[in-house]
């Protein structure tokens, strides 16, 4: 007899590996590396990591086969040497579909690079066994491809900024690369502040050889979409105050939206809603999940680095004379230091083009905000019938409902007595004029 109980369905949101190409959202992305790619021409493009990158790029590399472009994803993140630049490389082209490889075996032919356990060797047919001979036939192999093929290659090079490690390698790209008219490359990294010194600093090879593309934070409107459709189509409901609750607090994250979105849902039962307080359960316990990585990151930084966190952290620039004495930082030139430390490790970000200064990952500011030092916001506002305080702007960080308001100004300052600068903001009226936006949403 057959069964009238459905399969249990699997949890969509996917947070520990990069997205297959048809689970992208990033289509604006793709379309324009795409359309510079057909018309020959390169870019380089940079992100933070856990920003969908590697996704972005296998989803180009699939529309472009779909307009018979052939393809190659050569990923040179932490390279060693030369010699590993050239294993790299050979595996990439190894991989390429069958017909494509065929017409390059007889060059693959003659460079024989193994990885053996224990380490890398090279055996090349070749008269040079040296590294860097390796690296430059490899380097002519997408030439050689478009020419028998007689279509565009498309080649992207992934965590392209690795190659900083290897002194004059950016130079033998270049080398290449400049005489190949029917080849478009895509360098790609998450290092911001390399990836600038590899294309934008004059003295260096590669400069102007790319159109830079930055990969932003997702818009809020796409990521709501996104999230109430991974609901649906997994036979759940997402109500849209959590919804856009949880939009607001990821930022625009792409991983982070996944993680505290992987929660929500492990919550909700199959044909249910997920309701606001679902969503607060699944977001402290998605900081009880990272608290141990966070902690690692925390305790790797510099002095004057935490301070520049703890101050971003609070909502104010690390360049205000009173935020440094309140944090203990000596100057000016100090602030500046941590601040280009905290950029190459893309822990922070100039947010917009007044180069405003922002924590990259929202769940390490939040964590910055309970155990770092930084200040607190404690928000206490008309909630249903009686009143709410939160320790965020959110109603997803809701700490305590009480029926009046004398109760939760106690619990507000309760809160505040346990962390160091707190902020009580109190708000005793119900126009909806005088509130938060944020502090709306649930009616």
């Amino acid at each position: 007899m057959a069964s009238d109980v459905l399969p249990a369905r699997s949890n969509p949101f996917v947070h520990a590996r990069a997205l297959s190409p048809e689970e992208s959202i990033r289509r604006t992305e793709s379309d324009r590396l795409l359309e510079l790619a057909a018309g020959g021409h390169n870019a380089a493009l940079h992100a933070p990591r856990r920003f969908g990158k590697t996704t972005l790029l296998k989803q180009v590399l699939e529309s472009a086969r779909e307009r018979d472009m052939p393809g190659v994803l050569i990923d040179l993140s932490d390279v060693l040497s030369v010699a590993d630049v050239a294993v790299r490389l050979e595996q990439a082209y190894q991989a390429l579909p069958g017909a494509i490889r065929r017409l390059i075996g007889k060059e693959l032919a003659t460079v024989g690079l193994t990885t053996p356990l224990g380490g890398i060797s090279i055996g090349r047919r070749a008269a040079s066994a040296e590294p860097i001979a390796a690296v430059h036939a490899l380097l002519e192999l997408p030439a050689q491809i478009a020419e028998r093929h007689g279509q565009r290659v498309l080649v992207v090079l992934d965590e392209f900024q690795a190659l900083v490690s290897q002194e004059g390698l950016d130079g033998v790209f270049r080398s290449h690369i400049q005489h190949h008219r029917d080849v478009s490359y895509i360098f790609a990294g998450s290092e911001p502040s390399m990836m600038r010194a590899l294309f934008e600093d004059r003295a260096r090879p590669l400069y102007g050889q790319a159109e830079r593309i930055q990969l932003g934070r997702l818009p809020d409107d796409e990521a709501y979409d996104f999230l109430i459709r991974l609901f649906e189509e997994s036979g759940k409901q997402c109500s849209p105050e959590p919804a856009s609750e949880l939009v607001m607090i990821a930022e625009g994250h792409p991983q982070r939206l996944m993680l505290i979105g992987h929660a929500l849902w492990e919550r909700v039962a199959a044909s249910s809603v997920a309701s606001m307080s679902d969503l607060r359960v699944a977001h402290d316990a998605t900081m009880r999940a990272v608290g141990p990585e966070l902690r690692y990151l925390w305790e790797a930084m510099t002095t004057n680095e935490r301070r520049v966190l703890s101050i971003l952290a609070s909502g104010l620039s690390p360049y205000q004379q009173d935020a440094r004495l309140h944090t203990g930082l000596a100057s000016t030139s100090s602030v500046a230091r941590s601040v280009e430390g905290l950029e190459s490790k893309s822990i922070v970000e100039r947010a917009d083009p007044k180069d405003r200064l922002r924590i990259v990952d929202p769940l390490l500011g939040r964590w910055v905000r309970q155990n770092g030092g930084a200040r607190v916001q404690i928000h206490v506002f008309p909630h249903k019938d009686g009143f709410a305080v939160t320790d965020g702007p959110s109603l997803a960080f809701i700490r305590a409902t009480c029926e009046t308001l004398a109760e939760a100004e106690a619990e507000a300052d309760r809160i505040a007595a346990g962390s160091r600068g707190s902020e009580v903001m109190i708000y005793d009226t119900t126009d909806p004029n005088d509130l938060p936006d944020w502090a709306l949403l649930d009616g």
